[in-house]
């Protein structure tokens, strides 16, 4: 067998795969992390054929190129480059996840691919963007990349696209704030929702769901409400979701119990948070001179795709099966794994593998080989 290493595999997978080439290459910054160094940027390529002829020449293990536009994105100063605009960038990844550190890979993919699902819901029913403006990509490793292009976009600055980032992630919005906002502003959006939330939180109250807010011995508070109401059903008020939630809630009387409304108000708008924000990196969509990955390029750290995808194709996509590149499948390769064990599925296989060594399909064999938990044995 060859003795080949892991910059062999993805060479191969260079000179038999182009990668997808962005629009005005001309006019982007081009950088990439090699097998043996660090990372090297402000590349420019004028044509598909120049930069093909580099990939397949340098075998990059990252390759990126900017989200923004330059007059001249070789120049190696900011200022130099003269910056011209840039598209929108989301970065999904489990970097940011509460509690990733105690789920699998696949857990993993699978609560990151929520927040993605969250994301482009907020992008076309809060923002107004067309599916045509979104492209989406996985990662090639934990993640997802989101990319706007429109011209609604592409001068904002980091502080308007901090903006959009705190939207999304739902930032900056208190109880008595909330309280103090007149209806109209629930008419829309984030607080739309919310009202929305809270309506069907009332219209399904009951003493088991209040216990869970407010403890042991809280029924007087369903007594309360309906009270207030003077007889008036609770699910009939709250079917209706316009209005400031908010403030109704506030005015309700609760007799010696006047801390019930701040913990259930406080209890409500800290579910609807974890249950509606999408967890993006912040950093990456405020910054206007990010560099991202080349769709169709190989994710060292996994040896899988940077696929692009149909928003339509996200909610039924499976990673771990449909990134492998085919140059990677009916192929078999030793390694020597260097934990105690590890497992994963791929490939509609289920993989449970031991200490020492191991005869696996050549793609396991470099997704574990680049995330550095195995050694590839050669034999000459």
């Amino acid at each position: 067998m060859e003795d080949l290493t892991l910059r062999d595999y993805f060479r191969e997978y260079y000179l038999k795969n182009a990668v997808k080439i962005p629009d005005l290459l001309f006019q982007r910054e081009i950088g990439y992390i090699p097998f043996s160094g660090s990372m090297i940027r402000h590349k420019m390529y004028n044509n598909n054929v120049e930069i093909e002829n580099f990939i397949k020449r340098m075998v990059p293990r990252h390759l990126y190129y900017s989200s923004a536009y330059y007059r001249f994105p070789d120049k190696t100063k900011m200022l130099e480059k003269e910056w011209l605009g840039a598209e929108l960038i989301f970065d999904l990844d489990a970097d940011h996840i509460e509690n990733a550190d105690k789920m699998t890979y696949e857990q993993i993919l699978e609560e990151v691919k929520k927040h993605t699902m969250r994301l482009l819901n907020i992008l076309i029913n809060d923002f107004g963007f067309n599916e045509s403006n979104i492209h989406l990509y996985f990662s090639g490793g934990r993640g997802y990349h989101v990319h706007v292009e429109s011209d609604k976009i592409y001068t904002l600055d980091s502080d308007a696209r901090r903006e959009i980032g705190d939207y999304i992630k739902i930032e900056g919005i208190n109880i008595e704030d909330l309280k103090n906002l007149d209806d109209s502003y629930f008419n829309y959006g984030i607080l739309k929702k919310l009202n929305k939330y809270i309506s069907n939180f009332f219209t399904d109250i009951n003493d088991e769901n209040i216990h869970k807010i407010l403890g042991r011995n809280t029924n007087n508070y369903i007594k309360y409400l309906d009270k207030f109401f003077s007889g008036k059903k609770l699910i009939d008020f709250f079917k209706d979701t316009n209005g400031n939630k908010f403030k109704i809630i506030d005015t309700f009387d609760i007799k010696n119990n006047s801390n019930y409304n701040k913990i259930v108000l406080a209890y409500l708008l800290n579910v609807f948070k974890k249950e509606a924000m999408a967890e993006i990196d912040e950093p990456v969509s405020t910054d206007i001179h990010r560099l991202i990955r080349f769709p169709l390029s190989l994710h060292g750290k996994t040896g899988l795709m940077v696929k692009p995808l149909h928003i339509a194709e996200l909610a039924g996509f499976k990673p771990l099966n449909e990134t492998i590149p085919e140059i990677f499948k009916n192929r078999n390769k030793e390694i020597n794994l260097n934990i105690d064990k590890f497992e994963i599925n791929m490939d509609n296989q289920h993989f449970k593998l031991e200490k020492g060594i191991n005869n696996v399909p050549l793609y396991l064999a470099i997704f574990t080989n680049a995330i550095n938990v195995s050694k590839f044995i050669n034999k000459k």
